[in-house]
């Protein structure tokens, strides 16, 4: 089982991705992916992101293998009844927060996050989608702190929470205070350069890591390769698809 816990639908505004679900989701399923969880692009630069939540569950709907991941922002005043929605969807596993592109302190939003945990969904923070360097110079979103996303999982102990888009470094520095929180992981979209994925598995991670393609922006063949050319079989499976079950089985 091969689960891909960071993909996406829809347009990207710096350059051209081939973002149509007809062409993403069968490029997933090419390269061994059995599950898909997927939020739209849309949601990232509409003021109000809870619109396109729409968008993506119609796009779902007919396809038993994607699973739909709403963007959740607490500076729009409809959040909880989008939460509310977001539970009651048979086929909403997990919810992702984007606080760089909604503006907001995620220490400052603990009512939000009460209500998250409570409602015992997994949460993706999405700490980078691009190079702030490839961004139009008139729209450059600085990437979010790693420590922040760790930060705020030691303040809810309950809540599930994965580090969306981190950097190597950044997860090598945190490998210790990741691994004293149970409910920490963190996904390999951007975990880039050589054995880079090794040096995370060295440092103890290897239960806390899952897979994330960042298709379309990026290449699924590449997120995997960086994943089994780095590790051993049972350590790539275990990122490719045991770590993800597991954290989905707690909730």
């Amino acid at each position: 089982m091969m689960i891909d816990l960071n993909s996406f639908i829809g347009s990207w505004p710096s350059h051209p991705v081939m973002g149509d679900p007809n062409e993403v989701w069968p490029s997933l399923r090419k390269v061994g992916v059995t599950r898909i969880f997927a939020s739209h692009l849309a949601s990232v630069w509409c003021r109000n992101p809870h619109v396109y939540n729409r968008v993506l569950f119609e796009a779902s709907e007919a396809f038993d293998d994607v699973y739909p991941v709403p963007v959740l922002d607490p500076t729009v005043a409809d959040w909880p009844r989008e939460l509310k929605g977001a539970c009651a969807h048979k086929k909403v596993q997990m919810v992702r927060l984007l606080p760089n592109y909604g503006g907001y302190d995620l220490a400052q939003v603990s009512d939000f996050l009460q209500a998250i945990q409570d409602a015992r969904l997994p949460v993706m923070v999405q700490t980078c989608l691009e190079d702030p360097r490839r961004h139009h110079p008139m729209a450059v979103v600085p990437s979010l702190t790693a420590s922040l996303v760790v930060d705020m999982a030691e303040q809810f102990p309950e809540l599930h929470v994965v580090i969306g888009g981190a950097k190597a470094a950044e997860l090598r520095n945190l490998a210790e205070r990741i691994l004293a929180l149970p409910n920490v992981y963190a996904d390999t979209a951007q975990v880039d350069g050589l054995d880079a994925v090794k040096v995370l598995v060295d440092k103890g991670l290897g239960e806390r890591l899952v897979f994330g393609s960042h298709a379309p922006l990026f290449i699924p063949h590449a997120a995997i390769g960086r994943v089994i050319t780095d590790v051993s079989d049972d350590v790539a499976e275990a990122i490719l698809g045991g770590n993800a079950l597991r954290l989905l089985k707690d909730q």
